[in-house]
């Protein structure tokens, strides 16, 4: 395969690491090292990049087996943070944390003053959330929501996905 450089002082060769196109850059990375993390648009278009992004980085590690269930993880966080700060930067993070998936999306949606307001807020996010917590109930993992510290701006929602739980739940799927 001819290499490519827009560096005029520089030819690499098919060996050189500096080669982006050689084939040792495409070969399957380890689920250890799995993390990446995503600045997205709240916005509804978001919620396809950000499948897209999850998808790539799984099939990147080897672990298309978990690609239902991450994508539909992803999807559901992506757009509740999306709808309670439109407009607004949202962080998604993916990883690899205790043999399995571990997903994270931050909102800047902060903390109410009002405890009433507070705790109407909280459960108008967990209503939203709640075809991700059967999604995650039937992959044997975890969730939760992170709400902010007084002094501290924004909320984050994480999952954990288990690796066995939710290869069987994606092969059930079919």
């Amino acid at each position: 395969m001819p290499s490519a450089s827009i560096c005029p002082s520089v030819t690499p060769s098919a060996t050189d690491p500096s080669d982006h196109l050689s084939l040792t850059t495409l070969t399957t990375r380890s689920p250890e090292s799995l993390a990446y993390s995503y600045a997205i648009p709240g916005e509804p278009h978001a919620v396809s990049v950000a499948r897209t992004s999850v998808h790539n980085a799984l099939a990147a590690h080897g672990l298309a087996d978990l690609l239902p269930p991450a994508l539909q993880a992803t999807g559901e966080l992506v757009a509740c943070a999306a709808l309670f700060e439109p407009g607004q930067v949202l962080y998604l993070s993916v990883g690899w944390q205790q043999e399995g998936v571990r997903i994270v999306v931050w909102d800047p949606h902060t903390r109410h003053v009002d405890p009433d307001g507070s705790a109407k807020c909280a459960a108008r996010r967990s209503k939203m959330l709640y075809l991700l917590a059967c999604v995650v109930h039937e992959c044997k993992g975890s969730w939760g929501v992170i709400r902010p510290a007084p002094a501290r701006e924004g909320t984050r929602v994480w999952v954990n996905l288990p690796r066995q739980g939710a290869a069987d739940y994606a092969a059930a799927l079919c």
